[in-house]
């Protein structure tokens, strides 16, 4: 069962195959504040709900239902990976999704200097157990701080993630510590060809990505027992990369 994996959270799967689809309903509207010519700055918010009927999750499985590998102590266990089976509940998820962007300042050797932002929030829930839903980002936002001059475009970005403490408690999800992250961006353009560069994670700092899932390459990993527990994968260290687009 543990070869079965498909949601990265370390546990095992067995299928249903009594399972309906889901059926999602959506409320959602957008707010827009902006400028008369719609050039200079702008504003925009998105708030949105979505019930969702028949939402395929997961609950623990017993040996009655499911063979000798789901024993008793699944039912219980809060510090390790947990066999699984899919079934339909019922869930709902709301949030709100933030953008804008206004102009900083502009001058003849330094160019223009335009400042943007994106946040987004989502909450899931389980309306049938009252769960967490399992791999739901939490609060999240990126600060931009962007200079044109001439062909040039350099971008200064702060990347800044909440500690995911909502947690599914069915899957013994683990929890993940916030951070906040810096990238530098540089972009030259031509007439038919564009040169990208940049730094990401400039500082190199260690982090663990909300939506990563469990790290499984640590111990006997062809054995059902033999992964460590409760480390969740790291995030990406300082890189360097350079591109070339070409347009015909």
């Amino acid at each position: 069962m543990r070869m079965v994996n498909w949601a990265g959270d370390g546990n095992g799967y067995v299928g249903n195959l009594e399972l309906e689809p889901e059926v999602a309903h959506t409320i959602s509207a957008s707010l827009a504040w902006h400028d008369a010519e719609r050039e200079s700055w702008e504003l925009k918010v998105t708030p949105y709900f979505t019930y969702v009927e028949d939402y395929i999750d997961a609950e623990r499985c017993s040996g009655a239902t499911s063979g000798d590998a789901c024993i008793e102590a699944n039912l219980t266990r809060t510090d390790g990976f947990v066999y699984l089976r899919f079934v339909n509940q019922s869930a709902r998820l709301y949030g709100v999704d933030v953008s804008g962007h206004m102009p900083l300042g502009q001058s003849a050797g330094y160019g223009d200097f335009t400042a943007s932002a994106v946040l987004n929030y989502v909450r899931g829930e389980n309306t049938t157990t009252d769960d967490n839903l399992y791999n739901i980002m939490p609060l999240n936002a990126r600060l931009a701080v962007e200079q044109r001059v001439r062909r040039w475009t350099n971008t200064v970005e702060v990347e800044l993630v909440d500690a995911k403490t909502r947690v599914s408690a069915e899957r013994n999800e683990v929890e993940t510590g916030g951070y906040g992250l810096l990238h530098l961006r540089s972009r030259h353009e031509w007439k038919q060809v564009r040169l990208d560069m940049g730094i990401e994670n400039v500082f190199d700092r260690f982090y663990n990505p909300p939506l990563g899932g469990a790290y499984l390459g640590q111990g006997k990993t062809m054995s059902g027992t033999g992964v460590d527990w409760g480390l969740p994968v790291p995030g990406m260290g300082r890189s360097f990369y350079v591109g070339m687009t070409a347009k015909f």
